[in-house]
């Protein structure tokens, strides 16, 4: 945990440089917490069917057509193979992702990268884990809040 706090330092001092030393008492600006997801992407979408999207961690697309909402809920695992290694097996991240359909209550859909299942039938789709990212790195755990999930809301 040390490493990351310094990093984060590190990060709002470089925001507070490139600003201009604005106010020269004031601290350096700390990143923004409100909300989940990306800073840069909305907290919804709307998407239609047959469009690929990507979610990010806590972030809601509403899906025009199937009458649905997805919302990125968490990677409870994530055994892929990391980044510049071999590994016998591709491994498998398990996605979970709140689904609401028709107004109602969401309710809990696992969908994996490599093992079954990968999509889930809803009214008049399907909805499909098309991929997730980053990649994982090895020896270095990943910021939950970073994962992305692409998704697809198809015909059957």
């Amino acid at each position: 945990m040390r490493h990351r706090s310094t990093c984060c330092s590190i990060g709002a001092c470089l925001i507070w440089m490139l600003t201009g030393c604005a106010g020269a008492g004031t601290p350096p600006p700390q990143p923004s917490r409100a909300g989940t997801g990306s800073a840069s992407a909305p907290l919804q979408l709307s998407v239609t069917m047959g469009q690929q999207f990507e979610l990010a961690m806590g972030q809601t697309a509403s899906v025009a057509g199937v009458s649905s909402t997805v919302t990125f809920r968490a990677v409870p695992s994530d055994s892929r193979c990391p980044a510049g290694t071999q590994c016998v097996q591709a491994g498998n991240a398990e996605v979970v992702l709140g689904v609401a359909t028709g107004g109602g209550a969401p309710a809990d859909v696992v969908l994996n990268t490599t093992s079954g299942p990968r999509e889930q039938t809803l009214r008049n789709g399907i909805l499909r884990l098309v991929s997730l990212s980053p990649t994982p790195v090895a020896g270095t755990a990943t910021d939950p809040s970073t994962y992305v999930a692409t998704l697809c809301v198809c015909r059957p």
